[in-house]
């Protein structure tokens, strides 16, 4: 509750000091510029505030894998005239910003997830933090306001439109955390297995506990696979979460065993708002 009281708090500061503005920045026919974030999510944020300001393009497709993903030459050269990118932190993004930036030193690196707590968990290959921050609403108030920012400091001519989507998108993430709350409102307190640990800001949000059949990045094997098994029986688990980026084997050997079935859900959906709201939906189901 008390982090609903923040969140509440923090909406009715941005509508109170926000002033009302009217979209004229593209009047005379300017061509809109790219901004490239990580994830489809994340550059629906960067579309959702830059409006018809912004051409905003995700690096990775929905069934690509980020932990994994390296750049095609096709996407490297759009990011060497693009104007902004926005950092969400994966792994890959460390490699790839030297050499976007030795390509375009113009481009600006905004960090989409600064002054979020990142979920520290053991179902990351080599230790990483969680970099799925989106799945989170009340953490989607933080990364709307790092874009607001960003897209200022990269276009400040732009500040009025920029302010505008920005206060009528915090407006949409207070609708949709309302919603979800109400979906799941008779679930909190349940566990829910995910082959990928791809929704613990989302499991924090509404009183859910994840648990990941993945460990360190890799399949369960004998004694943490038996384990995994008994709880889910003793849960009564009726569907295990798989998502399109990651392998399945693991996922249906449990479900195998206790007899429940497989439910894809896809943390990488280009259409944020709609996808949490059938991820929640499904939740209440199998819950």
């Amino acid at each position: 509750m008390l982090r609903r009281f923040i969140y509440a708090v923090f909406f009715l500061l941005v509508l109170v000091v926000a002033e009302c503005a009217i979209d004229t920045h593209l009047a005379s026919g300017e061509e809109a510029f790219v901004a490239f974030a990580s994830v489809p999510p994340m550059a629906y944020f960067v579309e959702r505030i830059g409006g018809s300001v912004i051409k905003a393009e995700a690096l990775i497709g929905s069934g690509d894998d980020p932990h994994t993903f390296e750049p095609k030459p096709k996407q490297m050269a759009a990011l060497s005239s693009a104007r902004a990118y926005f950092v969400t932190g994966f792994p890959f993004e460390a490699n790839l910003l030297p050499k976007i930036k030795a390509a375009n030193p113009k481009l600006v690196v905004v960090d989409a997830a600064y002054g979020i707590p990142l979920i520290e968990d053991d179902g990351h290959e080599g230790g990483h933090s969680d970099p799925h921050i989106w799945t989170s609403p009340l953490v989607a108030l933080r990364i709307a306001d790092n874009v607001y920012r960003g897209l200022v400091s990269v276009d400040p001519e732009g500040k009025d439109t920029y302010r505008k989507n920005y206060r009528a998108f915090l407006k949409e993430i207070a609708d949709l955390d309302a919603e979800l709350w109400e979906n799941l409102k008779g679930v909190r307190g349940k566990k829910f297995i995910v082959f990928h640990p791809a929704w613990g800001y989302f499991a924090n949000d509404y009183g859910l506990i994840q648990v990941s059949i993945e460990a360190e990045g890799k399949e369960p094997k004998g004694a943490n696979l038996a384990r995994l098994i008994e709880m889910a029986r003793l849960e009564g688990t009726k569907a295990i979460l798989v998502s399109p980026q990651h392998s399945k084997v693991g996922a249906k050997v449990i479900a195998d065993a206790i007899g429940a079935r497989l439910v894809e859900i896809d943390p990488l959906a280009e259409d944020w708002v709609e996808n949490l709201k059938a991820v929640s939906k499904i939740l209440a189901e199998v819950l």
